[in-house]
């Protein structure tokens, strides 16, 4: 740790060494009382220059006193001529660079072996609106932006607690972003929130982090598994309602969007707005989602293996309609429906691509033209497209876009598994997805709770919604005894 000289421009050249001398980086040189050198360093774009002009460089240009013959010459600027809120005096060079980078800007002066770092971030970002992809019926409409700052004032807004804690953290040794855990004291669990500390700590050797994404990847106990085991969200009252439940957030700068762990499987298939409903309406609208995701698993593969091994199970009048429409389809029931299966994917992928106008009109008008000339042109049959299309529905009713992309993904291995085995490779493929979710942990959580292990007081918020004057404000599974990890 090197300390600072009393020679400014030592200091400036100890400063350059770290910080590449481009034209963002502003070097302002100017005197105090007319004769003691003094220089502000700050980069252009990140820092509020009216700030800067107008609190820091206009009063320590009009000082007339001799500062060379006080006793301590940076308290005594500091608290008669500089009127920024956060002010700090540092005397070495550790972090001056991040600090920089972070919009403060730096005072050194001549003959002082001491420097005065002042809060006068402006970064750019984009104001506060609604989300685009989470969309809820009912609650706050914000969502987060890019600057952290800005997104731990909207949880801080919303939970006006002394228990909520925010810890800082610097991720990526290149990129050194600034990230913060989020969590609630004396209501999560100690050893899930050593478990996460532990995990998060190792990150700051990873080159470089850039967004939830990468710090969901890098402290998840399964990253090759199917799942999801922790929530991305965009939505504060999300973030503030899993933490009162229990667990932690964390946000990093530049990415709008909050992870959450620990995370359990039925959570994805809960909205929001369940909460703000009617009992029956909320219990309603789960069991509609759960029945879809099954739709999506099952739909094809079940098709496929009655067209190709239980025939029989079909009413006669039923199967003479399939049939008939299969008449002339040169390629085998597995082949045509891994077609639009892949067809179906290639649109959806093309139109997250695309602006949101002209992404919705390739999803919807491309799928009816695709679909309509593969029938005509002889290609693929209309109960095909029927079965299809209805999967591709079902899956549009997952509220959380992970999990709706993991189902997706599982349900290409499961076809496979029906055109090799039929019904025993529908089960199969079942029950090695059970006993996936079964052996699952999210951060020392079981991933399949309340139902493996059973917690029948949890069971009140899993598939059927109880009152909510009967639900727990913490799950018990999210507590856990001593002695297990």
């Amino acid at each position: 740790m090197d300390s600072l000289s009393k020679n400014i421009y030592h200091n400036l050249e100890k400063i350059l060494t770290h910080i590449p001398n481009t034209s963002t980086l502003i070097k302002r040189e100017f005197l105090i009382n007319k004769k003691t050198k003094a220089m502000i360093i700050y980069i252009s774009g990140l820092t509020n220059r009216q700030d800067i002009e107008r609190h820091i460089l206009t009063p320590l240009i009009s000082i007339t006193e001799d500062i060379e013959t006080l006793p301590n010459p940076i308290e005594h600027i500091i608290q008669n001529y500089i009127s920024i809120p956060e002010v700090k005096t540092i005397d070495n060079f550790d972090n001056i660079t991040m600090e920089i980078y972070r919009g403060k800007s730096l005072i050194i002066i001549d003959k002082i072996n001491k420097a005065i770092l002042c809060e006068t971030s402006n970064v750019p970002h984009r104001s506060i609106q609604e989300s685009n992809v989470e969309k809820t019926l009912r609650g706050g409409r914000e969502c987060f932006v890019e600057n952290l700052e800005i997104n731990l004032a909207l949880l801080q807004n919303k939970i006006k607690s002394t228990k909520l804690r925010i810890e800082n953290y610097v991720l990526g040794s290149e990129n050194k972003a600034d990230a913060a855990l989020i969590y609630m004291d004396g209501i999560i669990d100690p050893i899930i929130l050593n478990n996460i500390k532990v995990k998060l700590a190792k990150l700051k050797d990873i080159p470089y982090v850039l967004c939830t994404g990468y710090i969901e990847q890098l402290i998840e106990d399964a990253p090759l598994c199917f799942f999801p085991h922790a929530k991305n969200t965009e939505k504060p009252d999300k973030v503030v309602s899993d933490l009162l439940q229990g667990k932690a957030a964390i946000l990093i700068s530049g990415a709008p969007y909050a992870l959450i762990v620990p995370a359990l499987f039925i959570e994805f298939f809960q909205g929001f707005e369940d909460y703000s409903q009617r009992i029956l309406t909320s219990t309603f609208v789960r069991l509609t989602r759960i029945l879809s995701a099954l739709v999506v698993l099952v739909a094809t593969p079940m098709y496929l293996t009655v067209l190709n091994y239980n025939s029989e199970l079909i009413p006669v009048k039923l199967m003479k309609i399939i049939y008939d429409s299969r008449l002339g389809i040169p390629f085998p029931p597995f082949i045509e429906i891994l077609i639009m299966e892949l067809s179906v994917e290639l649109l959806r992928e093309g139109g997250l691509r695309l602006p949101t106008p002209i992404g919705q009109t390739l999803g919807i008008v491309g799928g009816i033209v695709i679909g309509d000339a593969a029938v005509r042109a002889g290609l693929v049959s209309p109960t095909t497209l029927v079965v299809v299309a209805t999967t591709v529905i079902a899956s549009f009713l997952i509220p959380n876009y992970e999990m709706a992309l993991s189902i997706r993904f599982i349900r290409f291995p499961m076809l496979i598994l029906a055109q090799l085995f039929g019904f025993l490779g529908v089960i199969v493929g079942f029950y090695l997805l059970i006993v996936i979710l079964i052996n699952s942990e999210s951060f020392g959580v079981p991933y399949f709770a309340p139902f493996a292990p059973l917690k029948i007081p949890d069971m009140k918020d899993a598939i059927i919604r109880f009152p909510l004057k009967d639900l727990q404000r913490k799950p018990d599974i999210l507590t856990i005894k001593k002695g297990k990890k």
